[in-house]
Order: structure tokens, then C-alpha cells, then sequence
């Protein structure tokens, strides 16, 4: 699937990151929004 890392669900859980599926990207949990975000590749 080329070079790209692909992570987990525990680590995502970890982050509190979430999918969205519809432009197949990541952002913050909006239940906890009030943390602390860098881009991580």
C-alpha cells in the first residue's frame, strides 16, 4: 500500500483522533476539542 505508516485504532483512540470517512482524513475528537494539536504524519 506504498510507503505510508498506517496506523491503528488503539493509537488513533490514544491521540483521541477520528476518521472521516467522506474526505478520508483525521481531525480531533469535537467531543474534547480543548487539546493540544500538531500535524502528524
Amino acid at each position: 500500500m506504498g510507503d505510508q505508516v498506517l496506523l491503528g485504532a488503539i493509537p488513533l483512540e490514544d491521540m483521541d483522533l477520528v476518521i472521516i470517512p467522506s474526505s478520508r482524513t483525521l481531525a480531533v475528537n469535537p467531543n474534547s476539542p480543548n487539546i493540544a494539536t500538531s500535524i502528524v504524519k
